[in-house]
């Protein structure tokens, strides 16, 4: 008897161990979709392959693309599948989840499988214009597998979904076209794209939604929040003409960031600006579906 026992104990802890040193493998319908627990949350991240600060920094990103409707992205780690097809996985679950608008299709999903060293970017039609399969294809490459190759994949999610956001909003430079002088582009964007930017930050931020008029003026700065990449800066103005008090929102960048800059990046809030941090209303993506749009690369 007390060998039996022992027996079944030691069995019952090699079962643990191999438990333990196990990742799970998952099906599209054990992936936790968190967006329904929390409208705030784009990210699942089950196997803690991502860090808190990261996750929170994606979320971020990802509502204020929904936010401006410039897309629905929601973005999966994971350490295991139950599939050796990648790609068609990730059709399947974002496809279930419904990202993005089901009149536009303008879902990204993000899914990153670190134990078949893979990420896959899927895009729904409405995207396949401003985010094609080339750009995707060069954002893993520049901006995510330098960091997934030296195990941070923080900081290579955060990069990507940034790289994506100022390729959404226009920001992004894209590849030269065939007979074009890629050199040439770089330089005119270098010199000249500051003082752009400057300048249409500044006509941006003084007009006034109330009288239409570019009269507003900065009052005060209160810092929101801020994380391992960024400090959320609510900036207060007040129109000079009608009286109007108007508050917008700008990330300012942490040096070494992923891509960022001093002005805010792609999205500097709007008139009211946009959520920061967790939430505890339910939600849901908006029944988009997807094709065939998107790349994935390996490392």
């Amino acid at each position: 008897m007390k060998t039996t026992l022992r027996k079944l104990s030691l069995l019952m802890l090699l079962t643990m161990v191999w438990m333990g040193t196990h990742a799970a493998r998952y099906t599209v319908e054990e992936i936790p979709n968190v967006q329904l627990a929390d409208r705030t949350r784009y990210t699942a991240n089950p196997d803690g392959i991502l860090s808190e600060e990261a996750v929170r920094a994606i979320d971020f990103l990802c509502d204020t693309l929904r936010t401006g409707g410039y897309a629905e992205v929601a973005v999966v780690a994971v350490e295991e599948i139950a599939s050796d097809d990648v790609f068609s996985f990730a059709i399947d679950l974002f496809t279930q989840w419904g990202v993005g608008r089901e009149e536009g299709d303008n879902g990204l999903g993000i899914l990153l499988v670190e134990g078949a060293h893979e990420i896959r970017f899927v895009t729904g039609d409405g995207l396949e214009g401003v985010l094609p399969d080339a750009i995707c294809k060069r954002i893993q490459l520049q901006y995510m597998l330098p960091h997934f190759r030296e195990g941070n994949y923080s900081a290579g999610m955060v990069a990507g979904v940034e790289a994506v956001a100022r390729v959404l909003e226009g920001s992004e430079p894209l590849p030269a076209e065939e007979g074009e002088n890629p050199e040439m582009w770089l330089m005119l964007i270098y010199f000249f794209f500051p003082f752009i930017a400057l300048f249409l930050l500044a006509l941006l931020r003084s007009r006034c939604p109330q009288c239409g008029r570019r009269k507003l003026q900065l009052q005060e700065q209160f810092t929101l929040g801020s994380n391992a990449f960024y400090t959320l800066v609510e900036d207060v103005y007040v129109c000079q003409k009608c009286g109007a008090t108007v508050r917008k929102r700008h990330r300012d960048y942490h040096e070494n960031n992923h891509g960022g800059g001093s002005l805010g990046g792609p999205f500097m809030g709007g008139f009211g600006g946009g959520s920061f941090g967790g939430g505890s209303m339910g939600g849901g993506f908006g029944g988009g579906h997807f094709g065939g749009g998107g790349a994935g690369s390996r490392w």
